[in-house]
């Protein structure tokens, strides 16, 4: 909705994102004695250190696999490695862009450019979001129903943010599979909202949404219907993307046992990990920067000692955004280069 002018979003989007990185950064200095580093690099067991790199790059490489698996599903093509290359330039934009708005017209972009039609770029990018986000809704509650107890005793204060990005993937779920039960009841039901919306004065240019609504509507319907007949490679996509979350949430308990620490357990650090995703998925910043820091000092602060904390926080932004910021960066690039002979408008299949 245009209710704020670009340049007023971008000012908010960027002022909110300037104060959560003085946050951060007063956090980590606070919290992080720089006078025990020799002591800290002495105990750390780098093994573990590694193991999360590693699993670092098999989260990029199965998203990668896992779009390469929905392409092949919905268009036959000849590129190599065009899943990985959608994949790294989808992971590079998610960090960057304030809520990942880049990230799928970029993605759709670069499909097209390697012949496949518009509207089975649509599909692919729409299947591998829908698949995505159904298994870390579903992970993730899971894991709250198990840990409920635990969340209240212990985590209250965090329980609010938790419980947000909870409510906006589940609405967002339940809204898609309105669309492929019944898209022209969805239709009915979305216009009947914006009939509403539209005599409140801040909610009048609403009105002029209602064409690009409709469309977005046919285009869901028709690309998760698509995927869906596909049963064999539905299931094999879903379940690599439960591995997949398993790997990206495995990595505190990486940096849990680098400093050489026994207390917590894997599953224990895996629900923590999935907690603080779910926690900062609303945070509109350019890969929740800022947020992602500010959440795991709260969330893990009674697993790793008063001393480590700061280092932990410090460690984890290092996996989960400057270590994927530069890799899938320069694979952006690389790719950009080889394709910037071909030059297109692509501004048109923002949807």
């Amino acid at each position: 909705m245009d209710i704020l002018s670009k340049r007023q979003k971008d000012i908010l989007q960027y002022t909110f994102l300037l104060f959560l990185i003085v946050l951060t950064t007063y956090i980590v200095s606070t919290t992080l004695d720089i006078s025990i580093l020799p002591d800290i690099i002495k105990i750390i067991d780098f093994k573990y250190i590694l193991l999360g790199f590693g699993l670092v790059l098999l989260y990029i490489l199965l998203e990668g696999y896992i779009i390469k698996i929905i392409l092949n599903s919905i268009h036959n093509t000849k590129c190599k490695f065009l899943g990985f290359k959608v994949g790294t330039i989808g992971l590079y934009y998610n960090l960057v862009t304030p809520l990942a708005s880049g990230s799928q017209p970029m993605q759709v972009y670069v499909l097209n450019k390697f012949n496949v039609p518009i509207s089975k770029a649509i599909a692919v990018i729409v299947n591998k979001t829908v698949v995505f986000q159904t298994i870390v809704t579903v992970y993730t509650g899971i894991l709250l129903l198990i840990n409920c107890i635990y969340l209240k005793n212990q985590m209250n204060s965090i329980m609010l943010l938790i419980s947000t990005g909870m409510i906006m993937n589940i609405i967002m779920l339940s809204f898609g599979f309105l669309i492929i039960y019944n898209p022209k009841k969805t239709k009915f039901i979305v216009n009947l909202i914006l009939d509403i919306l539209k005599k409140i004065k801040i909610f009048k240019k609403l009105e002029n949404k209602r064409k690009n609504i409709d469309k977005f509507i046919d285009e869901y319907y028709y690309s998760v219907r698509l995927f869906l007949k596909d049963k064999k490679n539905l299931i094999k996509a879903l379940t690599l993307t439960i591995i997949q979350l398993t790997f990206h949430f495995s990595i505190a308990y990486c940096i849990y046992k680098s400093f050489n620490l026994t207390s917590a357990s894997f599953i224990q650090m895996v629900a923590l990990q999935a907690f603080l995703y779910m926690a900062v998925s609303p945070v509109p910043t350019p890969g929740n920067v800022g947020a992602n820091e500010i959440v795991f000092f709260t969330i893990f602060k009674g697993i790793f000692p008063k001393d480590l904390i700061g280092y932990s926080v410090f460690v984890y932004g290092i996996f989960v955004y400057y270590f994927i910021l530069l890799f899938c960066g320069i694979c952006t690039i690389i790719i950009h280069y080889k394709m910037k002979k071909c030059k297109i408008n692509y501004s048109k299949y923002i949807y």
